[in-house]
């Protein structure tokens, strides 16, 4: 069964995207990245610009069935992912996910905007209501604030 994950209490939902997503890369996942139409290109920006030897390969759903194979990230809208090879969804919608079942693990990030914290609460009870086991991460408690 899928399994659910909650990052919830960061700062920056995008920046905190990218080093999770960097992380399960790194861990040989593929994953498909769901984000709202808008947010495809400055998503894209943000992985390009990670670091210079940094860089997280991707491309974006719409690409050539070859390209898609090899890339470790697709970036797209909340639709079904047609490769099952790629077994994680890392969430970034204000939206349940389409194509539940197709996802080894489901991963949410949630900001400490209160608007975003109340959507994320309302995808928690949806994942309840269809007894999806789901993991909390307080992601804001690990998070070191930098004063000058």
């Amino acid at each position: 069964m899928t399994e659910v994950v909650f990052h919830y209490g960061v700062a920056d939902k995008f920046d905190y995207a990218v080093r999770l997503l960097r992380k399960v890369v790194r861990s040989g996942f593929r994953v498909r990245v769901a984000l709202a139409a808008g947010e495809l290109t400055s998503f894209s920006a943000r992985l390009w610009a990670i670091a210079p030897t940094g860089f997280l390969a991707h491309c974006d759903a719409q690409a050539p069935a070859s390209l898609k194979r090899r890339s470790p990230v697709v970036l797209g809208t909340s639709g079904p992912e047609e490769d099952p090879s790629v077994t994680v969804l890392l969430n970034l919608t204000p939206d349940m996910p389409e194509s539940l079942g197709q996802y080894e693990k489901i991963l949410e990030v949630i900001s400490s905007d209160p608007a975003d914290r109340q959507l994320g609460r309302t995808r928690k009870r949806a994942y309840d209501s269809v007894q999806y086991p789901v993991l909390m991460h307080d992601a804001g408690a690990v998070q070191v604030a930098v004063t000058p």
